[in-house]
């Protein structure tokens, strides 16, 4: 009978054995979420960009991304007045190494109007760019 307890004191002592394969599906389970998963820049402001029916995906990432809000315009990331477009745009293409596919994508909000864009249009357009779209999101009946 001594012989007895003692495995089974031997087998209770070993309770970690039963942790080894968890680790491993856990480990698993993070390297497969790490490389599946797709991690994206967040926008500097929330915006819902309008809706559009339009399927065609630009093939590259634009170079400039202006998020425009209610209230605030961001220049890749960084808060500007409308006045300081320009000058922002001129020094970016300046700086890029492709200047031929160089294009700026404007991210506005569905609530803002179109007269409070003109402003920024005006802007680029004086920068000398022209190759400039705008986000939207394809609409739920479309999909």
């Amino acid at each position: 009978m001594n012989i007895g307890k003692k495995f089974i004191e031997q087998r209770d002592a070993s309770g970690d054995d039963n942790m080894i394969p968890m680790i491993n599906v856990v480990f698993l389970m993070l390297v497969f979420f790490m490389v599946a998963g797709q991690i994206q820049k967040s926008d500097p402001i929330k915006v819902q960009p309008p809706v559009s029916i339009n399927e065609k995906r630009a093939q590259t990432d634009p170079n400039v991304l202006i998020v425009v809000g209610v209230d605030a315009v961001y220049v890749n990331d960084r808060l500007l007045k409308i006045e300081e477009i320009q000058t922002a745009l001129e020094q970016t293409f300046e700086h890029s190494v492709d200047k031929e596919n160089f294009w700026v994508q404007i991210k506005a909000d569905g609530s803002v109007t179109i007269d409070s864009l003109k402003p920024i249009f005006a802007e680029i357009r004086k920068s000398g760019l022209t190759k400039v779209s705008i986000a939207t999101q394809l609409s739920r009946a479309a999909q």
